[in-house]
């Protein structure tokens, strides 16, 4: 502004300088005229007539100058107003530009205060995202339009293991999967045609193993729309995948398991009717008139085998309950190997009989003499022998079977060895796994529940053993397993001793009293029948409230027969009361639970002895002689 107001003064003062420099050169022109006419400026001679001459040219000249001053004055004048009005005017601009140089000193003062503010703001958005970006689990990181990488926060590296440094002095290709080498092009190509990307892809540690990440890439663009580079952001996933790969591996073992448990609830039906019809139906043919003592005895002796099994799978189904809840424990006591050895054996041949089967059957014991003493869990020991055992005779249509028992080191090794149809090596793997069977539905060829070598593994592990199985399909299978040996002493053990007794000393309980205590009538029948050959006085009872009123009325009673399960008052509440009225009175517990904690609930509770339902008559008359004398 100030220097449009120069330029005004300017062109004005110049037009006023012409004004005048004109009226100058206008005034002039006479005086030049008259002396170019007059010749006043030549002098060869003065004479009258020239002074006078001279005189009024002179005049006429200050005339003229005079009037040129005047003029030149009334230009002067005229100037001075138009210079006052034109100062007027600049003053006015001079103020008007002042005011708003003061105006914008304080824009300027307020854009400064601003920028301070914006730049202030600035660094603090800037601090914030960047304490964002580095305190960020997921890896992020900023790649220009050549894919040189230029930033990335922290866990970006700690993903992997590296520092900033060891990550970019290598080739980041090195880093990939062998498997996902094609991310590195999949990425840059599918950023260009569609301006992201996400896969999944493994990483290799620093320390070797690889890191699953969930990646996403995305093009980073200007206002212009020109692409300036791509930021990424990783996640680590690899918790998660192996957790959805335990997951859809749970799922499988659950519905193979749930598959299995399909088939075991059918064989188990198949298991226990086929006996049971033999029992039922052999127990009716019983009934006939007619029947001689010949087909009687056979009858009997298929009811008593089809019994037998019954009651094996039913321990096997029971067992099977406490594997899955592993409440299997191992309870030591004295144990003659060769006595159950013996019961095996025995066992054994009346199966190969029954099944009229060309099988030869050999033992090998090589023990030392008076050595096969040891403690150890006298029932499991002889139930993984015994499904051994029966898996030999079963799958062997001919041939031979040998078992071996002998001492190695510290350890009891047993050897069962058959020429049966053996197993293919690839059922190797799985054959110890509950419900197996290498065929299995209903084209299996051989009966069972499949859980034999379930359960004697884990008997095995738990008494600190090992099993193994060695076989080829068509040449036979061999199954050996070891436990400690540990050492008890001589090779009596109750059961030979008792019964070698009474075949010289029968038991004679004349002057003895029991008192026999159970809801069920049949099992009151059985037990004094059993009983009635010692010559024992029997006496009943059907509730636990009756027991303890004849208890208290008869004081001469030397032995309670006890059921647990019975309504109103059961055993455990019985045998407490009981205890509070006679303390020595031995109470001799009978119960269908075989679990370890029920035991020991049951002698907590003031039982002196617990016996196993089915009760046998030589386990129970041994348990009996432990407490009463024969007289």
């Amino acid at each position: 502004m100030t220097r449009g107001v120069g330029k005004i003064v300017k062109d004005r003062s110049g037009r006023y300088l012409a004004y005048l420099v004109l009226t100058f050169i206008i005034t002039l022109l006479p005086v030049q005229s008259f002396c170019a006419d007059r010749s006043i400026f030549y002098f060869p001679a003065i004479t009258l007539n020239s002074v006078t001459i001279f005189s009024k040219s002179l005049l006429h000249l200050l005339l003229t100058l005079l009037g040129a001053l005047i003029i030149i004055c009334i230009i002067i004048i005229i100037f001075s107003k138009k210079l006052k009005k034109v100062n007027r005017e600049l003053r006015n601009r001079n103020q008007q530009i002042e005011k708003i140089n003061k105006d914008l000193q304080n824009k300027n003062k307020e854009l400064a205060i601003q920028k301070d503010l914006v730049t202030k703001e600035h660094s603090e958005s800037d601090k914030f995202y960047r304490m964002l970006i580095q305190s960020a689990d997921d890896g992020i990181s900023f790649y220009d339009r050549d894919w040189n990488l230029k930033f990335a926060n922290s866990a970006f590296y700690s993903l992997i293991g590296h520092d900033r440094e060891s990550y970019l002095s290598s080739n980041p290709a090195d880093f990939v999967h062998p498997d996902d080498q094609e991310y590195l092009v999949k990425r840059v190509k599918s950023i260009i045609d569609n301006g992201f990307f996400e896969c999944e892809l493994r990483l290799r540690h620093k320390d070797g193993h690889y890191v699953s990440l969930s990646s996403r890439s995305v093009a980073v663009i200007d206002d212009s729309g020109e692409v300036l580079g791509s930021l990424t952001i990783s996640r680590d996933i690899t918790k998660l995948k192996q957790a959805h790969e335990e997951l859809i591996k749970a799922n499988v073992e659950v519905e193979t398991s749930n598959r299995l448990k399909t088939s075991f609830l059918a064989n188990i039906s198949h298991e226990i009717r086929t006996p049971l019809n033999s029992v039922v139906g052999f127990s009716n043919l019983l009934l006939s008139n007619d029947i001689t003592r010949e087909a009687k005895e056979e009858y009997i002796e298929h009811i008593n085998h089809n019994s037998e099994k019954l009651l094996q799978i039913i321990g096997d189904i029971i067992d099977l309950s406490r594997l899955e809840s592993s409440q299997i424990e191992i309870t030591y006591e004295e144990a003659s190997v060769n006595a159950i050895v013996n019961e095996i054996i025995d066992e054994a041949r009346k199966v190969i009989r029954r099944n009229e089967k060309s099988i030869i059957l050999n033992v090998k014991n090589q023990f030392e003499e008076n050595a096969d003493l040891i403690f150890t869990d006298r029932i499991w020991l002889k139930r993984v022998l015994s499904h051994l055992m029966d898996n030999a005779v079963k799958f062997t249509l001919d041939g031979s079977i040998e078992l071996s028992y002998y001492r190695e080191n510290e350890n009891l090794v047993f050897k069962i060895k058959d020429t049966g149809i053996g197993i293919n090596k690839e059922n190797l793997g799985r054959i110890f796994e509950e419900f197996r069977q290498e065929i299995d539905g209903h084209h299996r060829p051989f009966e069972g529940l499949g859980i034999g070598l379930t359960l004697a593994k884990e008997v095995i592990e738990r008494m600190g053993g090992r099993i193994f199985v060695q076989s080829e399909k068509g040449m036979g299978s061999e199954f050996s397993f070891s436990i400690p040996y540990r050492p008890a002493g001589t090779t009596k053990t109750k059961m030979q001793a008792f019964i070698k007794d009474q075949l010289v000393n029968p038991i004679n309980w004349s002057s003895r009293k029991c008192l026999l205590v159970d809801d069920n009538k049949d099992v009151l029948i059985y037990l004094t029948r059993v009983l009635t050959d010692t010559g024992i006085t029997i006496i009943t009872a059907r509730s636990g409230f009756d027991a303890i009123e004849l208890i208290k009325n008869t004081p001469d009673i030397d032995v309670v027969l006890l059921d647990m399960q019975m309504p109103e008052m059961n055993g455990i509440e019985a045998a407490k009361e009981i205890r509070k009225i006679k303390k020595d009175l031995p109470i001799i517990a009978q119960t269908a639970y075989i679990f370890e904690d029920e035991k020991d609930i049951i002698l907590e509770a003031g039982c002196d002895a617990c016996l196993i339902k089915p009760i046998r008559k030589e386990h129970l008359l041994t348990i009996m002689s432990s407490f009463i004398k024969s007289d």
